[in-house]
């Protein structure tokens, strides 16, 4: 009679089965199970190489391999660096990614107050009314949230 496997090593067992390419799988579970459910060997460590008296100083050793190998930011060593440009030949919206961008609180400034809206872009103020559908959509659903709770409670 043969000892029923717990279902999760019953399941690895049918795994391994079918990985093995075993085209019918009998009802004795156990019996395919025996060689999946050995223990394996214990994997150690690779051992350290012992240092040799007499190699000399660690700096000494130059880099192998072509030159300029030994740099870590070229990854192209066989070429030339790239030269840098001056700043015209570069679009001009690159110069605006080291800007960041303005908040809610200074695009209702410059869109409901007026302030500054002589410097308003286009961008600015498709971006005002994202950031202000969404505040809408924010109060409404806490004004949906309390009213349930409390009735007789009016958010204005």
């Amino acid at each position: 009679h043969p000892i029923p496997l717990p279902q999760p090593l019953a399941a690895m067992a049918l795994f391994a089965s079918w990985r093995r390419g075993l085209s019918s799988i009998g009802s004795n579970v156990s019996s395919l199970a025996g060689g999946f459910l050995r223990p394996s060997a214990p994997r150690l460590a690779p051992k350290k190489a012992k240092a040799k008296a007499g190699a000399g100083a660690a700096g000494s050793a130059a880099p192998s391999g072509p030159a300029g190998s030994g740099q870590i930011f070229n990854i192209y060593a066989e070429r030339a660096d790239e030269e840098i440009k001056p700043d015209s030949w570069y679009p001009k919206w690159l110069w605006q990614l080291e800007n960041p961008p303005k908040n809610y609180g200074e695009l209702t400034m410059m869109f409901v107050h007026g302030v500054d809206i002589e410097e308003a872009t286009l961008s600015d103020y498709q971006r005002f009314l994202r950031q202000h559908r969404k505040m809408v959509i924010k109060i409404n659903n806490l004004r949906l949230k309390r009213s349930k709770r409390r009735p007789g409670l009016k958010i204005t």
